[in-house]
């Protein structure tokens, strides 16, 4: 993904542009592409920038109508430069950066003139030669939920032709825990090294960790590691949680906290009160273990919690969860709304975790408020 420079006012744009409507000779126009992301494959002046010359890739929705990509630059219609698209495919086209790009935002165009929004990761242009050492990487995500939909992530560009292994170190204790023999790079093309949190199916303890690219044979990693051969690094934190409400919210107190009395039981879980419609999503991915209705949960939905012996149990969804039992879930996953469904007082989350075997299986509950604190400090 190219860094993101301040997104300019692009120029007007034709009168078919984005609306998928009549275009100017009376004919309807195809609809418009969508641009979602932008990366550099070949040619490269860093990681995270072009040059004159690069081989720009651009991602997205409905592309294989594009014919002209146009570098939007700065506001103004001055700096615009537009371009010819090469191999147009359903989700990508690839354009070649050219001598007179300046740094900004992206709109495609199709054959017949619909044109797309400007796009929000505008391009960084950068001028002159490249700069720095032998080798430059750009960890993507600083932050990376265990379980979710984005994996940790390195792109890695050589200014020369070389050998390059990419290796994963664990920077609590300094253990190597993987490594990933590139072979020999091509000079200024981007290799990508992906990373889902695990070791053999098990997953890695929450925490910091870095990559790091050299010239170091995969053998020869444990040494390479101490004796600080790495050329470049780039560190990310792994975290195993995200909080599942997303949007504006309270902590319940009294009786919405874990233990409070009930008639006959005492509260399993912890309230987190927010507006009804707010998003839910997964604070750990897994697989579906229940998706029922009962007159005091509503609708609820438990989830057997991947890589542990935790059971998270989500109560009151404003509507039945889409996700059916057995359903294998991401973390951060949406699975729901906040709602008020069976006996609730007011629009909240109703949250429980139980531990090993699990919910109502032999598992016992357990107090979730410091943990959704936790994770709410960081999502």
């Amino acid at each position: 993904m190219l860094s993101v420079v301040g997104v300019a006012t692009c120029a007007a744009a034709p009168a078919s542009a984005g609306s998928g409507g009549a275009s100017a000779g009376g004919a309807f126009a195809t609809d418009a592409a969508v641009i979602s992301a932008t990366a550099c494959v070949a040619r490269c002046a860093t990681v995270d920038s072009v040059r004159s010359g690069s081989l720009l890739r651009l991602r997205g929705k409905r592309m294989r109508a594009v014919s002209k990509v146009v570098f939007l630059g700065t506001r103004g219609v001055a700096d615009d430069v537009t371009v010819k698209a090469r191999r147009a495919r359903s989700t990508s086209i690839d354009v070649i950066v050219p001598e007179s790009a300046t740094s900004g935002p992206l709109m495609a165009i199709n054959r017949d003139g619909a044109s797309s929004r400007a796009s929000k990761a505008a391009v960084s242009v950068q001028r002159g030669g490249a700069s720095g050492g032998p080798l430059d990487i750009k960890v993507v995500g600083r932050r990376v939920f265990f379980g979710a939909a984005r994996p940790a992530r390195v792109d890695v560009l050589a200014r020369q032709p070389m050998a390059v292994t990419v290796a994963l170190i664990r920077l609590s204790d300094g253990v190597p825990v993987m490594s990933w023999p590139l072979g020999e790079l091509a000079a200024d093309a981007v290799r990508t090294v992906t990373w889902d949190g695990t070791i053999g199916g098990a997953p890695q303890p929450a925490g910091r960790y870095e990559f790091r690219a050299s010239t170091q044979a995969a053998g020869q990693l444990a040494q390479a590691a101490q004796a600080g051969a790495p050329v470049a690094t780039g560190a990310f934190d792994l975290v195993d949680h995200k909080f599942p409400v997303r949007g504006k919210h309270e902590y319940g107190e009294g009786m919405a906290a874990f233990g409070a009395g009930r008639n006959g039981h005492t509260h399993q879980g912890h309230d987190v009160f927010a507006a009804c419609g707010t998003p839910l999503v997964a604070a750990r991915g897994g697989v579906v273990k229940l998706n029922q209705h009962q007159s005091n949960a509503g609708n609820y939905l438990v989830i057997d919690g991947a890589g542990t012996d935790v059971d998270y149990a989500y109560m009151h969804m404003q509507a039945p969860s889409p996700l059916k039992k057995g359903a294998v879930v991401l973390t951060g996953q949406v699975i729901g709304k906040v709602g008020q469904t069976g006996v609730a007082s007011g629009c909240h989350l109703h949250f429980e975790m139980w531990s090993g075997p699990g919910w109502y299986t032999g598992g016992s509950p357990v107090d979730p408020l410091a943990a959704l604190k936790a994770w709410d400090a960081y999502s």
